[in-house]
């Protein structure tokens, strides 16, 4: 980037834009952002001292910011076993690939946090494979790790239909990128704890005819 810079002696910012790792799960790490720094705050400085300008340094570390911010909170819709030898048991919920797609695309893995319906912590663990509600193979919570088209268990607090289930991590490219109004799903509204420790509502739940006030009635001689 330095020396594709000299080729236009004008620019003054430089934007290396992000990527940086954000570890969503308990054993991923995360981008230590002074030790990455360390070198490009030289190359900046060696810069500087070698063609007489100082650069302005620009960073777009929004996923760095925002991913462990945010949570779904989802409830279980569904309960179902497929025996005891192979088997799995399997729970379903109230969102999915509408709310978040990066397990679907590319085994994306998110803490998932079991609650009861009672607002407790669970007092057993169980093993489960998690889906979502719409009628699609890769609508998948727990995915095989680097291998969305696999399923895998992920062992959490016991649930039954009516609990509630928190995927974490969902700060960035969530909402963003869901396949939004799959299966005429309404958009999920969202709620921020504000500064004064109450929670706010900042997107309203979107409603059908919001869905389809897009769509043109045709004629009936044109269908």
């Amino acid at each position: 980037s330095l020396t594709l810079r000299k080729e236009f002696p004008s620019v003054k910012t430089l934007n290396l834009g992000g990527g940086y790792k954000v570890g969503r799960m308990a054993y991923e790490k995360s981008t230590d952002l002074q030790i990455v720094g360390a070198p490009v705050k030289e190359l900046f400085e060696q810069y500087k001292k070698d063609t007489g300008t100082e650069l302005h340094l620009e960073i777009e570390p929004g996923t760095f910011l925002l991913a462990n911010s945010c949570s779904i909170v989802s409830t279980v819709q569904d309960k179902v076993t497929t025996g005891t030898d192979g088997g799995h048991t399997f729970l379903k919920l109230d969102a999915g690939m509408t709310e978040v797609l990066r397990p679907s695309l590319y085994a994306a893995q998110h803490p998932l946090v079991a609650v009861s319906a009672k607002g407790t912590s669970p007092t057993t663990t169980e093993k489960y494979v998690v889906v979502g509600h719409c009628c699609e193979s890769g609508d998948l919570m727990t995915p095989g790790p680097d291998d969305a088209e696999s399923i895998a268990e992920r062992t959490m607090g016991a649930l039954e239909i009516g609990d509630i289930l928190v995927v974490e991590g969902a700060g960035a490219y969530c909402a963003g990128m869901s396949s939004k109004n799959y299966n005429s799903f309404p958009e999920a509204p969202e709620v921020m704890k504000g500064k004064d420790g109450v929670m706010h509502l900042i997107r309203k739940r979107q409603n059908l005819e919001q869905i389809l006030e897009n769509e043109i009635e045709l004629r009936d001689d044109a269908c």
